[in-house]
């Protein structure tokens, strides 16, 4: 990608060709000097650039060529050679770990392409894997409802694992709803609040138990179950939408996770001992969880909020919604401290941007983006400026902090959610930031039909973008 000013071109480089079968995963070393791609043919191919120039024509294209080359320098395949999901590599470039379709993850070196270790601790597909950038954890998450977390050391070249954390069930606590929530209507009614607006759970005693707003109700549609891989990604042309209309939901925002129901909470009850991650009938095959680039967040997707009410008939009604748990890198072991909900389909992906952003003055509002697929004709609309200017005289980025230094401050400094302020007439103070850094990330959440940018300072998103392609999404970077 070149820069000219604000304006940006995308110049074709290469195609790289050696898989067999459809390709999952692609992903640079941390320092670029390396390339890992994987797929349903089982095999990982770790590439690098050749000096060796090349005279095939560009992939799809008459009369273009490559513009580089690259080389195969390992292929690693396991003795199953399953079907590989998601790949994450070591912040050093040493090793990097795979997720694959026979409920493994391996960690490889990637100077040898040799395996190192085996994790065989899931009982279903890996469908995400990611790698602490700190070099301190690694974690997994599969289609068994589950995410596991690991303590990594490295001795003499070998990496060593311990369990750290196994995530699948958690109290859940009741949730309040806004009379004018647009849930759809229920079969069988609920109590709801009387007021317009939405019930805030005052604030917690303590700085380590942040108070919690309460989100609104919002349902999810079940996805179609789907027993057949080409099935959950078909491309029909029932599936081609034109521009929709404006979401009929509120946004998602960040929402701290209460540690226990709060009475002052009305219209539904906590559930105790809930699976918070969407089973195997979800339809993706990828569960994509990241860390943050400085370490203090772990985002997990596929997450699924279960709140249940009582109904008349005397028994209750459960409802589900989609959502991104987060977790605090001093809290790896605990429960999530906040989530992401509101989202319409369920998430496959969350990925950071690699570039520390300095704190903004006031709120940025979020930016809806819709793109109109099934008009050749129209054309697609700019994307919003970008968060930080490329011309400054100060620099807006910050410089990561070095990946040596596994020092970090604790939970209610770093990484604490804040409780939303109740609103007020006339006021027009940004509201107070999602996570207490000293620095703003920006991450993204791909769902199955849309892109949410989020950034750690605000509650709501930057931007929304829906209707990118004909299919689901599959990943993001």
């Amino acid at each position: 990608m070149e820069r000219d000013g604000e304006q940006r071109t995308v110049t074709y480089l290469s195609t790289l060709v050696k898989h067999t079968q459809a390709v999952n995963v692609v992903r640079f070393a941390p320092r670029g000097e390396m390339l890992a791609s994987a797929g349903d043919d089982g095999n990982t191919l770790l590439w690098v650039p050749s000096d060796t120039q090349s005279h095939t024509p560009a992939y799809g294209e008459d009369g273009v060529e490559d513009k580089e080359t690259w080389r195969i320098k390992h292929m690693c395949r396991s003795a199953s050679g399953a079907e590989i999901y998601d790949l994450a590599w070591s912040p050093d470039a040493v090793f990097f770990i795979t997720g694959s379709m026979d409920n493994i993850a391996r960690i490889y070196n990637a100077q040898t392409g040799h395996t190192m270790r085996q994790i065989a601790e899931h009982n279903h597909y890996v469908q995400g894997v990611a790698w602490d950038p700190l070099n301190e954890y690694v974690a997994t998450q599969s289609s068994d409802r589950s995410v596991h977390i690991y303590n990594l050391k490295t001795k003499d070249g070998q990496p060593t694992l311990n369990q750290h954390n196994k995530i699948i069930k958690m109290d859940l606590p009741a949730r309040a709803i806004s009379a004018n929530s647009p849930a759809p209507t229920e079969p069988s009614p609920r109590p709801h609040d009387s007021t317009d607006s939405v019930s805030f759970a005052p604030a917690s005693p303590a700085p380590s138990m942040p108070g919690t707003p309460a989100s609104l109700a919002l349902p999810m549609n079940p996805p179609l179950i789907s027993h057949s891989r080409r099935s959950s990604f078909g491309s029909s042309p029932s599936m081609r939408r034109s521009a929709s209309p404006a979401p009929s939901m509120p946004l998602p925002a960040v929402r701290p996770m209460e540690n226990s129901p709060n009475p002052f909470l009305t219209g539904s009850l906590g559930v105790k001992n809930a699976s918070i991650y969407a089973n195997e009938t979800y339809t993706s095959f990828f569960r994509r969880l990241t860390f943050a680039p400085d370490g203090s967040l772990l985002f997990t997707p596929a997450g699924q909020y279960k709140t249940s009410y009582p109904t008349d008939r005397g028994k209750n009604a459960d409802e589900v919604i989609n959502t991104v748990y987060i977790y605090t890198r001093a809290g790896l072991n605990r429960p999530p401290i906040a989530h992401l909900p509101g989202h319409k389909k369920p998430s496959i992906a969350v990925k950071c941007s690699p570039v520390f952003y300095t704190l903004r003055h006031g709120q940025r509002p979020t930016t809806q983006i819709t793109i109109d697929t099934a008009s050749a004709d129209e054309q697609i609309p700019a994307l919003p400026d970008p968060v930080v200017p490329s011309k400054s005289p100060n620099p807006s980025a910050m410089e990561p902090p070095p990946p040596t230094n596994p020092t970090m401050p604790s939970p209610n400094e770093l990484a604490r959610p804040t409780s939303s302020p109740k609103p007020s007439d006339g006021d027009t103070i940004a509201p107070s930031p999602a996570f207490t850094l000293p620095y703003r990330m920006v991450y993204a959440v791909a769902t199955q039909d849309a892109v949410l940018v989020y950034d750690t300072q605000q509650q709501t998103p930057i931007a929304v973008v829906s209707n990118l392609h004909y299919a689901t999404f599959t990943d993001v970077t």
